[in-house]
């Protein structure tokens, strides 16, 4: 089953890799490379070192992969339910659950899309740093369990 998951993620990494790197390149080139060779050759470096960067990352977080998925989760933000935790009833290992998937992103949409009121633009201020504040909260307890407990 582990082989079959592995092979999924293998598979999928140019979807999720691909509009990250597309709004990195939108950045950094102001030129398209239709038509330009060196400014084809320049990104599709940008794009080899991205992908190395991205494959040594996940090389140096396998050894302990439950903490290295709950360190990504709380600091990448996105929805985490590390299964690995409640298999092996490590509850002191502390797993992040989608902080500022929550309480910020939904705060910058409604600040930038519908805040009319000065009251409107204060509450979703104040969500979106209460989102902040527990999502740096949730990094520090991840590493900090994760540098003073040995799980092996």
């Amino acid at each position: 089953m582990q082989f079959l998951y592995s092979l999924a993620i293998l598979l999928s990494v140019p979807l999720q890799l691909f509009p990250a790197v597309r709004i990195m390149e939108n950045g950094l080139f102001t030129r398209s490379g239709k038509l330009d060779w060196n400014v084809k050759w320049r990104k599709n470096t940008f794009r080899f070192f991205v992908v190395m960067g991205c494959t040594a990352i996940s090389w140096a977080g396998a050894k302990d992969l439950d903490k290295f998925v709950a360190f990504v989760g709380s600091f990448a933000w996105y929805v985490l339910r590390d299964a690995s935790i409640k298999r092996t009833a490590r509850a002191d290992f502390p797993a992040p659950y989608s902080v500022p998937l929550c309480y910020v992103y939904p705060a910058m949409l409604h600040y930038k899309a519908c805040a009319r009121t000065w009251k409107q633009k204060a509450a979703d201020i104040a969500l979106g740093v209460f989102g902040v504040v527990a999502a740096v909260y949730t990094t520090a307890q991840t590493i900090s369990v994760s540098n003073l407990t040995s799980y092996s």
